[in-house]
């Protein structure tokens, strides 16, 4: 009878582990280089014995076996805004806490912020202190290596090209970069949208007004998985997304191109990302393109004046 009530707990406990599972990630996180500037300090299982952390180092970190705990000290002033966030090693998926001064009372938590199923989260720090973050696989089953920084979260102006409001011109045969810090999330494409794959990050807007046959060719790059589309209403941009491209997991441009056809007008190109990270960086772009033929362009000159 024993064995046979040991048994039943141990089905419940791999039933109950098997709902724990998370859904594979739709896309493979990209990998993270640290700045080599740290490294955790074993044995650091509990606050007494906790790593120290600052701002702008990448400390390299390994949870070594399931279950190990890994605590950092961070310094705090009052009214420092920072983000902590753990980066793609071969640990698959962290949890990460916040606690307090007195190294117990918790203050923040997150699971999947960061980037696939890492954890990130922003915290506002009340009060001059020493205070500890925690770092744990999402089970036992988790070992393996990441990287965890601290960045000071600086407030930057909204940009004027936020929303489709405010839309910038796009010149055709112009290279620019642009920074998105500011930049919130006011679109959002559904996975299988136009560009394959949900993008939920923060986004600048672009608008271009396109004759008959003219072909539109953007290029872009950033420091993360980033995501183009090309819309008509902004309202609406699921349903009247005309073109998108996120074929890279990673920082690797990506190019879209469009053929305006019989369907000349203005369009909204808008700068997304995959991720719902919200991560802020420099965009680069080169805007190009061609009409298919002088004699199509005065065509479709003519039709939009008759």
């Amino acid at each position: 009878m024993k064995k046979l009530v040991i048994a039943l707990m141990a089905v419940m406990l791999v039933a109950g582990l098997a709902m724990a599972e998370k859904p594979a990630l739709e896309k493979p996180v990209t990998p993270y280089t640290p700045n080599g500037r740290a490294a955790e300090v074993e044995p650091n299982d509990d606050y007494m014995t906790a790593t120290p952390l600052v701002l702008d180092d990448d400390m390299s970190a390994a949870i070594n076996v399931g279950g190990d705990l890994d605590f950092f000290s961070f310094e705090a002033t009052a009214g420092l805004v920072v983000n902590f966030e753990t980066h793609p090693g071969d640990v698959n998926d962290t949890r990460m806490y916040l606690y307090d001064v007195d190294g117990t009372t918790e203050l923040a938590y997150n699971d999947d912020g960061g980037q696939g199923l890492y954890s990130a989260f922003t915290f506002e720090f009340p009060a001059d202190g020493t205070y500890f973050i925690e770092v744990i696989g999402y089970s036992a089953t988790h070992e393996g290596t990441y990287t965890l920084t601290a960045r000071e979260d600086l407030p930057c102006p909204t940009p004027e090209n936020n929303t489709c409001e405010g839309a910038l011109e796009l010149v055709f045969g112009s290279s620019f970069i642009v920074d998105n810090c500011g930049a919130t999330n006011d679109y959002d494409l559904p996975f299988g949208g136009c560009t394959g794959y949900p993008a939920h990050g923060l986004d600048l807007v672009y608008y271009v007004d396109l004759v008959e046959n003219q072909e539109l060719t953007v290029t872009a790059s950033t420091g993360y998985d980033n995501a183009l589309y090309l819309v008509t209403d902004c309202a609406d941009v699921e349903n009247t997304c005309v073109a998108g491209v996120d074929e890279n997991s990673g920082s690797s441009p990506e190019t879209l191109i469009f053929d305006a056809a019989d369907a000349p007008g203005r369009y909204y190109l808008i700068l997304d990302s995959y991720s719902s990270a919200g991560q802020e960086d420099e965009w680069e772009v080169t805007v190009g393109g061609v009409v298919a033929t002088q004699q199509t362009t005065f065509d479709g000159l003519k039709s939009m004046y008759r």
